[in-house]
């Protein structure tokens, strides 16, 4: 398989409606962010982290990554203990010669989708599991599903279908800002972990944890047993908007593309925002891993 590794940088902040991004974390009234693809925003959001409105700050994302080709032992050390006959671990779905996840990070039925990872993070999380962020045209794909549908269910959207309708809470983002750049690590295994984790760093980390539990209105990984194709992965539309790797390499400290949309904001399957950095964390960002065949 092919395993992505990437290196650390500077964080960014999320742009939404009135609100632009500045390379260097500050906001600026204005523009709101790009979303290749036919979802608008609505709302007004900011997050930690480098957005791309302005030149990226060249000390960001300065080290480059790599892919290495893995040979096939490591292959079947992955795989070794799957008890599928399938080409993909049973918590992982076939889309044409890559496996993805089933279900957002960390990838388990029931589970409370983990949020405020990075781009860098989120791709060391897979890593450290022999997996990798997917590509934005894998996820794409495993969305859209065969026919190349809107939605992860068809062409048209339907209420209530996905998580993507809850009111949206305005979040306070001096609170945000004070989660601790270094909480969410490879060996997090679920968000109430993490989220006990940060609280334990300072009284204002605590205020912070509080504060994005109090904003997060994801559902519990296949809770929403529609919102999903005859591919199998669920959750593509809605809960918490994902973190991918643009397949044209993207640009220095700015590699990534949040795909999918999140709790209080229909998107679709052909839809991404790419104006946010590589350190960009905000409490509805997550992600899930793909592993090559």
């Amino acid at each position: 398989m092919r395993q992505v590794i990437v290196d650390l940088g500077l964080a960014g902040f999320f742009c939404f409606g009135a609100v632009s991004c500045g390379g260097n974390g500050g906001a600026a009234v204005g523009g709101g962010e790009t979303d290749t693809g036919s979802a608008t925003a609505s709302d007004t959001e900011t997050g930690t982290g480098n957005d791309s409105d302005s030149d990226p700050d060249p000390d960001t994302g300065s080290d480059s990554y790599t892919d290495t080709d893995m040979d096939s032992d490591s292959d079947s050390d992955t795989n070794a203990d799957s008890d599928t006959e399938g080409p993909c671990p049973p918590d992982m779905v076939p889309v044409d010669a890559l496996c993805m996840d089933r279900y957002e990070a960390p990838n388990q039925a029931g589970a409370t989708p983990f949020v405020m990872f990075h781009f860098l993070e989120a791709d060391a999380w897979c890593v450290a599991r022999g997996k990798r962020l997917c590509f934005d045209d894998e996820w794409t794909e495993a969305c859209a599903g065969p026919d190349g549908w809107t939605y992860p269910y068809g062409d048209t959207h339907l209420t209530g279908q996905c998580n993507d309708d809850k009111t949206w809470i305005s979040p306070d983002q001096a609170l945000l800002n004070d989660w601790p750049t270094n909480a969410c690590t490879p060996d997090v295994t679920d968000l109430d972990t993490l989220l006990a984790k940060v609280r334990l760093v300072s009284p204002a980390a605590k205020a912070s944890a509080d504060h994005v539990e109090s904003l997060y209105q994801a559902d519990p990984s296949g809770a929403n047993a529609l919102c999903a194709n005859s591919l199998g992965a669920f959750d593509t539309q809605g809960n918490v908007e994902e973190w991918t790797r643009r397949r044209d390499g993207g640009e220095p400290g700015f590699h990534g593309k949040l795909m999918g949309r999140y709790w209080a904001q229909e998107g679709t399957c052909q839809a991404g925002v790419a104006a946010h950095g590589d350190l960009f964390r905000f409490y509805e960002t997550g992600f899930r891993c793909c592993m090559d065949q």
